[in-house]
């Protein structure tokens, strides 16, 4: 856990801890790309008095509510186990969703914690390679319903 971030004024990986819905560290994550999306639409005004520009911008639903995330995998606690899941032959076997928390140390002490609700895996895979350190490296997408602060 990062009890002690470096004082900078830059965020750094060192100030993040990603814990499971129970409290457990996850541990050994590689990545973490949390990203949200929406669609923002033109609007044109249709007048022969008019260049026929945009005249505004008008913001959608939000959608594809996704966290990339790399994980060193372990003997004792594959990426699907660590996340609180069972052992994932098939996407299909994950028949609950789960809670992920994103918490992050400050340099001046203080911390704030946001949970992802509803989580999905949504494509998983292992990465094998022979030219490399040789550590099998999980890549994984979940879909999450929302992000709350629940700390800070």
């Amino acid at each position: 856990m990062a009890n002690n971030p470096p004082i900078t004024t830059v965020r750094t990986s060192h100030a993040i801890t990603i814990k499971t819905q129970s409290g457990i560290t996850i541990g050994l994550i590689k990545q973490w790309n949390p990203v949200q999306n929406r669609d923002v639409n033109p609007v044109y005004e249709i007048n022969q008095m008019t260049s026929g520009d945009p005249i505004e911008n008008i913001p959608g639903n939000m959608r594809n509510l996704t966290i990339r995330v790399q994980r060193y995998d372990l003997y004792n606690k594959p990426m699907e186990t660590a996340f609180g899941t069972a052992n994932l032959i098939f996407l299909s076997d994950q028949n609950t969703p789960f809670q992920v928390q994103e918490i992050w140390r400050f340099p001046d002490g203080s911390a704030e914690a946001w949970q992802y609700t509803g989580c999905w895996f949504n494509n998983i895979g292992k990465n094998y390679q022979s030219d490399d350190q040789r550590m099998v490296l999980v890549d994984a997408g979940l879909v999450y319903v929302r992000r709350q602060l629940v700390q800070g």
